[in-house]
């Protein structure tokens, strides 16, 4: 029940926005373009909308959330013009017709991050089990980095004594760097795009391939974690405004070269 209400609270927020996004967007009619981008993009897509001031007149308004929570409050309301997520909403998202086209731009990868210099001596995944850590996860209930984080822990020998250091469980991914700077947790695994962020004051160690693998949900399908795509769609609703086309057009052909600059990696070649 606790999560059910936690959640309807979630989407109840984040369907606010977009109608204030929506209110706004009513003033300046077609010329404005409303993205819905998933928390872990906020950076890159930050500088890409400014970029885009300076080669378009068209407003572009965008509100940040889980990838989950937007994709579910597209489903229910119909709202808004661009979708930014990572895996495995968009293609979900597409057979439902809730988006018209999308594209690859970039991938995320896990990793272990400390604090800078390592005070712990945290060198792998399995050193999570060291008596005493202060470890922080993401929420296995309400949030797909718990749900991914749990998936790969649960399949070590040493999982039972890693659950016994878990502090805190946290939905944001920033969150939790913030925590491990700030020494209040000493380790964590997050999305390396997010740890790019704070890269001067964090330890990133990669999470090697053979603790990865796929994930299947009940709602949304099977997800390859070794390859967790971040994808940018046109919402259905708004695959006949001109104003989102040339947005799309703009983040898929002119803008890649921005996600590796932000810890993405790049997607393979087709």
């Amino acid at each position: 029940m606790k999560r059910i209400i936690l959640m309807a609270v979630a989407l109840v927020l984040v369907i606010g926005i977009i109608v204030s996004l929506q209110r706004q967007a009513g003033k300046m009619n077609e010329n404005t373009v409303i993205v819905l981008s998933g928390g872990s993009m906020r950076a890159v897509m930050t500088e890409i909308i400014e970029r885009y001031k300076g080669v378009s007149t068209d407003k572009v308004l965008a509100t940040y959330g889980g990838s989950g929570v937007l994709c579910a409050q597209i489903q229910n309301t119909g709202k808004g013009d661009i979708y930014v997520c990572h895996d495995p909403f968009m293609p979900w998202a597409q057979k439902q017709g809730l988006i018209s086209e999308w594209d690859t731009v970039g991938m995320l990868d896990v990793v272990l991050i400390t604090a800078k210099g390592n005070p712990k001596n945290i060198q792998k995944i399995e050193d999570f089990a060291t008596p005493g850590l202060r470890l922080g996860l993401g929420n296995r209930k309400y949030s797909s980095s718990g749900v991914i984080a749990y998936h790969i822990l649960e399949k070590l020998d040493s999982f039972e004594a890693i659950e016994k250091n878990v502090r805190m469980e946290t939905k944001g991914h920033q969150q939790r760097c913030t925590d491990v700077v700030m020494g209040t947790l000493d380790a964590s695994l997050v999305w390396q795009a997010v740890a790019h962020l704070f890269r001067d004051k964090l330890e990133i160690i990669p999470v090697p391939k053979h603790h990865i693998d796929a994930i299947t949900t009940a709602t949304y399908g099977e997800s390859d974690l070794k390859n967790v795509k971040v994808t940018i769609g046109i919402i259905a609703g708004a695959k006949d405004k001109e104003a989102t086309r040339k947005f799309y057009e703009f983040v898929t052909t002119k803008c890649r070269d921005l996600f590796p600059e932000y810890g993405f990696r790049s997607p393979p070649e087709e």
